[in-house]
């Protein structure tokens, strides 16, 4: 099989984005150095994860006009039984794993299972009739962020130790450290789908205020990031902390944001940012070394 198919497949299946995000969780072991390693949760994350992210793809695929389908859609259409099947599997291997976890570990799962959920099917009330939380202005590279900062970082701290543990101990400013970073490489991918949200009447950073001042924000993000990481490297009086993250991640991710175009591709925009999160995590691994 060709490696362009390969690839292809990999990130319209899901199992990349599902593998990234997994990694991601498996590297907060390394900056949580009180917590021991459980296997259980970042193969649930990546369960988790790509039921999700399919059920996003799959979700009134059909009802999307030919003018709006990107070569993501149509590779998913041409297979969709198989990415059901592939889906229920997983859910069944969840549901062996879900013994391993607490109670409360699974309650405060619970809000980021309805936001993921809400992302695609109406939940929210309003005037006009029931919304996703994706249509709400210029909210869903925040929601993102926000929601994977929690399941990666988050779920493996109140897994261990309760919810008390992400606002102690130093534990929420990384939280926001993280959320920073992912808003940096979710924004690109709200402008690479700034044509299609445009036809479809979204209101993104991308329609709202155009190209230019989309990429100024992520690039702004970014900088925010690097200057929380130093802030908090110098606080604590630690050279690899203050260096290592701007240069070996930070660095790329403003190149990146600085030379992405909209004729780049959907497997070129995932391989670019999705790979910048995989640099990242193994950044998480070095500083725990």
């Amino acid at each position: 099989m060709p490696l362009k198919y390969l690839v292809q497949g990999l990130i319209y299946s899901n199992v990349f984005v599902a593998t990234v995000l997994a990694v991601l969780t498996f590297s907060s072991y390394g900056l949580l150095n009180d917590l021991d390693v459980r296997w259980y949760v970042p193969v649930s994350v990546w369960l988790g994860s790509f039921v999700l992210y399919s059920f996003h793809r799959l979700y009134k695929i059909d009802y999307i006009p030919p003018t709006q389908l990107g070569a993501r859609h149509r590779w998913v259409l041409r297979r969709s039984e198989w990415m059901k099947y592939a889906m229920s599997f997983a859910v069944f291997l969840l549901l062996l794993i879900l013994p391993n976890f607490d109670a409360d570990a699974v309650v405060w799962l619970v809000p980021a299972g309805i936001t993921s959920v809400g992302y695609t099917i109406p939940v929210i009330p309003s005037r006009s009739g029931w919304q996703r939380f994706r249509d709400i202005p210029l909210a869903k590279p925040l929601i993102i962020a926000t929601v994977v900062s929690y399941l990666t970082l988050g779920f493996p701290l109140f897994e261990a130790n309760g919810i008390d543990a992400l606002f102690s101990n130093g534990h929420f400013p990384l939280l926001a450290q993280r959320c920073l970073f992912l808003l940096a490489v979710t924004i690109p991918f709200e402008m690479r789908d700034i044509l299609n949200d445009r036809d479809a009447g979204l209101a993104t950073l991308g329609t709202r205020l155009g190209w230019v001042k989309a990429q100024r924000i992520a690039l702004i993000v970014c900088l925010m990031w690097v200057a929380s990481v130093i802030w908090r490297g110098v606080a604590l009086g630690d050279a690899w902390l203050t260096f290592l993250p701007p240069l070996m991640v930070g660095l790329p991710l403003l190149l990146a944001l600085l030379q992405m175009k909209t004729s780049w591709s959907d497997v070129r925009y995932t391989v670019v940012f999705e790979g910048l999160i995989v640099l990242y995590a193994a950044c998480n691994f070095l500083l725990s070394a």
